[in-house]
């Protein structure tokens, strides 16, 4: 028996039994009661939730998957794509997953179409992590050929508990995998070199259940003498009947700065096998380097020694001769030079090579802020440059590591930088003819 039957029922004893008791109580004034009971089921219907959450497990381990469901609910067809403002949670990387599978369940005695979205969680955070409601839009038909209506709506709250695996409690960055495979390869091999000499190292990791964005960062700790600068890692995922493998390349220059020996340390990445539970490592061997001094440029011969004086105090004296005589527009160029000397953006380069040599790192990002904004809009630093300037905002904002911030190697790639960009403007700038006598 449905419940609309159940409460008809119940409205018609209820009706019988009370013009019984009172035989002259007309029958209309039991009739809101009656419809009461009648469009109870329909009131109901109305409050059926139309997002749900399903999360199989209540407990995980840190850096574990665990995969949860969002359920869209529809009286009709589903139309369009759903979108989802997931939340931004400390140490934890909520991310979706795969095509939604759409089917049909009976809710409160009928028929709703349901969306099943599925997500991810990895969180680094051990605890009570509370998840809090988050957006949700999608759109449906009435019927299968009715109008689209827009749908807005909010997951409920839910809460997981994130474990810490025994024995890791000195282990910053920890993932849970049965499997994690690690290679290297360095470009050139690792051996006798100079200073100026770069090793370009890259490293993988891959890893079951997990995706590549939850997988550990290298290291980046050098000795004094080593300069690195890391690109931005490569993400690739495969997602093959529910099953991930996740795979993260990440690929390391080195720069040899100091002649001596320089070491690189091992790096040794750890993770929990939650199938045996047991901590297992890996360990990439250190790199030793045995710099030599770079080749001294010969020093360039003194000229010009045996030099008359005279023919310098002739030329002294006929340029105080111009300058009396030419000495208004020698002031027009004068200004001209001096209002191109110091433009907007030679001031700021100005200001940001002395917060460097200050090694001012709040002055050195206020100038790079404001040099930044004279630029052309397509304008894109060098690698070098990149990594200097992703260098000194991880020193302002990122953690605090008591180091002090140096400012030679920005000042260095600024220069270089500058001195590239004016070299490329040159050949822009150039005949548009082409050659007579080509070079092959």
């Amino acid at each position: 028996m449905t419940f609309e039957q159940k409460a008809a029922k119940i409205a018609k004893r209820f009706v019988d039994r009370r013009y019984s008791l009172s035989p002259s109580l007309p029958f209309l004034a039991s009739v809101p009661i009656l419809l009461f009971f009648l469009l109870f089921p329909l009131c109901v219907q109305a409050e059926v939730a139309p997002v749900a959450v399903r999360v199989p497990e209540g407990k995980v381990w840190i850096g574990q998957r665990l995969p949860f469901y969002v359920e869209l609910r529809a009286p009709g067809s589903f139309a369009g794509t759903a979108g989802f403002d997931l939340p931004q949670l400390p140490g934890t990387l909520l991310m979706k997953i795969g095509n939604p599978v759409v089917g049909s369940q009976e809710i409160e005695g009928e028929s709703w179409f349901v969306q099943t979205h599925e997500f991810a969680l990895f969180s680094q955070r051990p605890g009570t992590l509370e998840v809090p409601p988050f957006s949700v839009r999608f759109a449906s038909r009435e019927g299968f050929t009715g109008p689209t209506k827009e749908m807005q709506a909010k997951t409920p709250s839910w809460k997981v508990d994130i474990r810490r695996p025994p024995g890791s409690d000195k282990i910053g960055f920890l993932i849970t995998s049965e499997s994690l495979d690690i290679t290297e390869k360095w470009d050139p091999q690792p051996g006798p070199a100079q200073v100026g000499a770069m090793f370009k190292r890259t490293i993988v990791q891959r890893a079951t259940q997990i995706t590549g964005m939850a997988l550990a960062p290298a290291p980046t700790t050098v000795p004094d003498g080593i300069r690195i600068y890391p690109d931005d890692p490569e993400i690739k995922d495969k997602l093959e009947r529910g099953d991930f493998l996740g795979e993260r390349r990440e690929t390391i220059t080195y720069l040899l700065q100091k002649p001596g020996t320089l070491a690189v340390p091992a790096l040794t990445y750890a993770w929990w096998n939650p199938k045996t539970e047991t901590l297992q490592s890996k360990t990439l061997p250190a790199v030793t380097f045995e710099v030599a001094p770079a080749p001294s440029a010969a020093t360039p011969a003194k000229a010009g020694a045996d030099r008359v004086v005279w023919p310098w105090l002739v030329a002294a004296i006929l340029l105080v001769g111009l300058g009396v005589w030419q000495k208004r527009r020698i002031g027009g160029w004068g200004r001209q030079c001096w209002n191109t000397l110091n433009s907007p953006d030679r001031a700021a380069a100005r200001k940001l090579l002395r917060a460097c040599r200050r090694h001012d790192a709040l002055a050195a990002e206020t100038a790079w802020i404001a040099w930044r904004k004279t630029q052309d809009a397509a304008f894109q630093p060098r690698p070098e440059l990149r990594s200097t300037v992703l260098g000194l905002q991880r020193h302002l904002f990122g953690p605090a590591s008591g180091v002090t911030w140096q400012g030679d190697d920005l000042a260095r790639a600024f220069c270089e930088n500058f001195t590239a960009a004016k070299v490329h403007s040159a050949r822009k700038v150039g005949s548009a003819l082409p050659l007579l006598n080509p070079r092959p």
